[in-house]
């Protein structure tokens, strides 16, 4: 995103001066125009914090009545997956296209002459446009078989990466779930160990003593650990966010398309609606898709047909689920140099 958006930008013209919206847009534009390291030096940081408020608040409760001790094994091995997959996604190149590795990049996949085109090229790299691929203008380069450029990693996510992106996903999310299974467990050994489990208040209506209730005892340990409290919540919020994140994009790669793909079957599913949509027979016998607006229709006299459904358009990327994952977790030799692509 190169600039402030629409709304925002007009709000800030009206009521300040033009210096301070083009402070403001530069700002905008270094943050989320260009890569920087701010949102992945702030999640790397944020990560360590709630690491070390799990090492000092719940690692010394475990083991526990809940949780045996093996399950040490099992915590480290998720936190070692879950940091290795984040820092390879972060520093492998994610399949960027130079003069070097162009000719390859278009040899890897065929254009399918409905999202990608025979003899595209890329207006700002001015070297031919792979099918698949992209330009990302914060990192200034096409990518190939690019998904999304993420601000979390200062990278993009493309054939070379996407494994490594899917499998920090997805143990971030085993990560968070189990997380919040061990502060779960820690919460209710903490109930013993401060012996809440049996105690007795004294009711302020009736004056008798009654048991302490469950709900007000965790209130009153969260209470007085703040720091496991806050990373509790974090986690709740977390875990359902990231493990919806990580649905789709393994529902994407079992589909055989991107992140980047889906918008541009969200155009076709809109032409198809429009009814501009046709698949049109060619000398030889071979057909391909077209685009034939409606007022030019009554005119145009190839042979052809009319797409009225989606489910009538074969993805030609789309190899079946299983092998649509072999080949994000083997992708094919980019044959690139080995060089840095940071800018």
């Amino acid at each position: 995103m190169q600039t402030l958006p629409g709304n925002i930008d007009r709000w800030l013209r009206a009521g300040i001066s033009d210096a301070f919206v083009h402070r403001a847009q530069a700002l905008w534009l270094s943050l989320f125009g260009r890569r920087n390291p701010v949102f992945q030096v702030f999640a790397i940081a944020l990560y360590l914090l709630g690491l070390a408020v799990f090492m000092t608040q719940a690692a010394p409760m475990i083991p526990n009545r809940y949780v045996h001790g093996w399950q040490w094994i099992t915590i480290t091995l998720t936190l070692t997956v879950n940091m290795g997959t984040y820092a390879i996604a972060c520093w492998v190149d994610p399949g960027v296209v130079d003069a070097a590795n162009v000719d390859h990049a278009c040899s890897l996949f065929k254009p399918d002459g409905l999202l990608y085109f025979q003899g595209a090229v890329c207006r700002t790299c001015h070297l031919r446009k792979p099918a698949r691929s992209k330009h990302c203008s914060a990192c200034g380069h096409c990518v190939q078989m690019m998904d999304h450029h993420c601000m979390w990693l200062n990278n993009c996510i493309g054939l070379n990466n996407a494994r490594w992106f899917l499998g920090f996903l997805v143990s971030f999310s085993a990560v968070c779930i189990y997380g919040s299974y061990i502060f779960a467990t820690v919460l209710l050994e903490l109930r013993h160990t401060r012996g809440l489990v049996h105690a007795m208040v004294r009711d302020e209506d009736s004056g008798e003593l009654v048991p302490l209730s469950f709900k007000t005892s965790i209130l009153y340990l969260l209470d007085e650990n703040v720091l496991l409290a806050v990373l509790l919540v974090l986690l709740l919020i977390l875990t359902p966010a990231i493990a919806i994140f990580s649905a789709y994009q393994m529902r994407i790669v079992s589909l055989g398309y991107t992140s980047n793909e889906e918008t541009k079957w969200l155009n076709v599913a809109d032409d198809i609606k429009d009814e501009v949509l046709f698949v049109v027979e060619q000398d030889g016998g071979k057909s391909e898709y077209a685009i034939v607006e409606k007022e030019v229709q009554p005119t145009d006299h190839r042979r052809k047909q009319l797409v009225t459904d989606l489910a009538q358009v074969k993805n030609a990327y789309d190899r079946g689920a299983w092998a649509n994952l072999c080949f994000l977790m083997f992708p094919p030799v980019s044959n690139r140099p080995k060089k840095s692509h940071a800018n």
